[in-house]
């Protein structure tokens, strides 16, 4: 078979014997079209199943010289309503913030010398005044040694007063002196400054001077000047001797009598520093105990008990045995006397360094004198009744004061200033002691006044009354008021009475 009859013969061979074709540069290029294509419509699809690339989308039908898709535009009817809504104003507040940075300053290089005063005021109204002055001495190892080195050294400045000496400074502190006092001028005028005066502001500094190094324990300034004057004088045609003090008054609540007042006030009685004794006492009138008696001796059991212990410090042991013996003397005077009593009885206090003084004075007073007190326009019947601290002066019973002032307490005193004036009859005191009678201090005093001139017109003497008496009588009432009821209520009754029977109509009476 020729060439050509070999080509027809194999024409339509099959597949497995076909030879493979070669493709040219076209076919290829075909290929890798429709493969493009195909890659563009699956994107297609994507994009156009999304919300998003339309605008990808439009572009690429349009590439492919396809029409556009319409965009249709359906236009919605959007409602407002307003509606409040609370809005929280928020203020944004700067706040400036300061850093304080210590600077330290330079430590020295050298001693630098050192001085500092401070002034400030004690509890008591006393200003004080400190320094502090250093100064550079050898090493420590020597300078310790030396006493000079470190010390404290105290000076107290103190102004001594002088006292009133005349009828226009006494006149200063109650203006009624004058007219309340006729023969004032005269007494005055024959006066002299007492050494009582000079002695109790002696003592007043000496105190000072003890306790200088326990500033918490100094006289205050009310305490320190609590004394105006103190003038020796009597009177040219009686020759009475007369004492005049004017001062403030503190109030004492001490004293007591079993036979008087056998019941106390707590209020005053219960108190830790209350005292049962008062300096004038006369011998017990009856068996009934004092009523502190059986504190007293029960304190005495109290500490004799503890003084039995074995193995008690010697302080402890010196302490007990100084309180025991004098519980014992004590309790002794308590069974055997009795006292004025602060709460009822009129009297003033003498400073013990008044006392004692009779032999080398004759002005000097004594427990038991007769003097008034002068306050205001007032003038009040007293006598000296106790004896007080050597350096104070001007104190008086819880009755006074409260005369004087109805505010006063035993914790309040009635006059802070000094205006009070009191005039002491030295020599006075009676014979005998015993309980106050108020009848016959009064008509001594008014002796005693007339003595030294009398007092001026519209002024008199005034007149206590008798407050134990009072109440004794009070009490005996309220106990006969409530026998009375007792008794009635133990009474039998009476019986009913018997009615008489009525007559009968046209009958007549026997």
């Amino acid at each position: 078979m020729n060439e050509k009859e070999e080509f027809f013969v194999s024409e339509d061979p099959s597949p497995s014997s076909r030879p493979p074709k070669k493709r040219g540069f076209l076919g290829h290029f075909g290929l890798m079209m429709l493969l493009g294509l195909v890659v563009l419509i699956i994107g297609l699809l994507v994009i156009d199943m999304t919300n998003t690339g339309g605008a990808l989308k439009k572009s690429l039908i349009g590439m492919l010289g396809g029409e556009a898709e319409k965009e249709v535009i359906v236009e919605k009817e959007i409602v407002e309503k307003e509606v409040e809504v609370p809005v929280e104003k928020v203020v944004e507040k700067v706040v400036e913030k300061i850093v304080e940075v210590e600077v330290k300053p330079p430590m020295p290089s050298s001693y630098v010398s050192w001085r500092k005063i401070d002034t400030a005021e004690l509890w008591s109204g006393i200003p004080v005044e400190t320094k502090v002055v250093a100064v550079e001495g050898d090493t420590a190892t020597k300078v310790r040694e030396a006493d000079e080195s470190y010390q404290i050294e105290m000076t107290l400045k103190l102004t001594v007063p002088k006292p009133n000496e005349s009828v226009e400074e006494l006149s200063a502190i109650n203006e009624n002196l004058p007219k309340m006092l006729p023969d004032l001028a005269t007494l005055v005028d024959k006066s002299r400054v007492s050494p009582f005066y000079h002695y109790l502001y002696e003592l007043k500094t000496e105190r000072l001077q003890q306790k200088i190094t326990r500033i918490d324990q100094l006289l205050s300034r009310h305490n320190f000047y609590d004394c105006e004057t103190v003038l020796e004088t009597t009177h040219p045609d009686t020759g009475r001797k007369l004492l005049l003090v004017q001062g403030e008054m503190d109030v004492v609540t001490d004293g007591s009598d079993g036979d008087r007042w056998p019941q106390l006030d707590d209020y005053i009685s219960m108190s830790q520093f209350y005292q049962p004794f008062t300096s004038y006492g006369w011998g017990k009138r009856s068996s009934t105990p004092n009523p502190l008696l059986e504190r007293w001796e029960t304190k005495l059991a109290e500490y004799e008990k503890e003084f039995a212990i074995p193995g008690l410090s010697i302080e402890r042991n010196r302490y007990l045995r100084s309180n025991i013996e004098t519980l014992k003397a004590e309790i002794s005077d308590m069974k055997a006397r009795s006292y004025l009593i602060a709460e009822a009885d009129p009297f003033f206090v003498l400073p013990l360094s008044f006392l004692g003084r009779t032999d080398e004075n004759e002005h000097a007073p004594s427990i038991g004198d007769y003097g008034v007190i002068i306050y205001g326009d007032q003038v009040y019947p007293a006598i000296a009744g106790d004896a007080g601290p050597s350096w104070k002066f001007g104190e008086a019973s819880l009755r006074v004061a409260k005369q004087l002032n109805e505010k006063a307490t035993p914790y309040n005193r009635p006059v802070s200033d000094l205006e009070v004036t009191y005039l002491i009859f030295p020599g006075t005191r009676d014979a005998k002691k015993g309980p106050p009678n108020l009848e016959a201090w009064h008509a001594r005093c008014s002796e005693l006044l007339e003595e030294i001139g009398g007092l001026g017109e519209g002024y008199t003497l005034h007149e206590w009354e008798d407050l134990i008496a009072k109440k004794n009588a009070e009490q005996e009432a309220a106990a006969a008021a409530e026998a009375a009821a007792e008794a009635e209520a133990e009474a039998p009754e009476d019986p009913p009475a018997q009615e008489k029977p009525a007559e009968s109509p046209g009958e007549e009476a026997p």
